[in-house]
């Protein structure tokens, strides 16, 4: 893959509130093992309206198959180690299309990130 392709993906869990202890310390280690791993996350904060809260966002650039396959597999590991996580994930597909999917823990198996694995391939055969 010779073009990036940059990932926004938001961690939810449906069991914590977003400032629980807990829940800061999973979405911690999702963040720790990314930038390890692939070396390409940034945040990137988005101010709630009506609220002094932010939606935080992760920014994964990914320049390589290699990284690229990297975090696919960390994501869906880190999904199945608790059944209430859920990622949401948005990208830019080949064609410049804005495209969003929802992964959750219950579907991480399956081929729920077909579009994002699709849009990659698309991105480097261009290039």
């Amino acid at each position: 893959m010779p073009e990036t392709l940059e990932i926004g993906l938001v961690a939810r869990n449906d069991q914590y509130d977003d400032d629980d202890p807990r829940w800061l310390a999973q979405s911690a280690t999702l963040v720790h093992d990314l930038r390890r791993d692939t070396g390409t996350v940034r945040l990137h904060r988005t101010p709630v309206p009506g609220t002094k809260g932010a939606v935080d966002q992760l920014i994964l650039s990914l320049g390589s198959a290699g990284a690229f396959s990297v975090a696919v597999q960390l994501i869906g590991t880190w999904l199945k180690r608790d059944r209430h996580r859920s990622v949401e994930l948005a990208f830019t597909d080949a064609d410049g299309n804005p495209r969003s999917i929802r992964v959750s823990a219950e579907n991480a198996g399956s081929d729920a990130l077909a579009p994002l694995i699709t849009a990659a391939t698309e991105l480097a055969k261009e290039h």
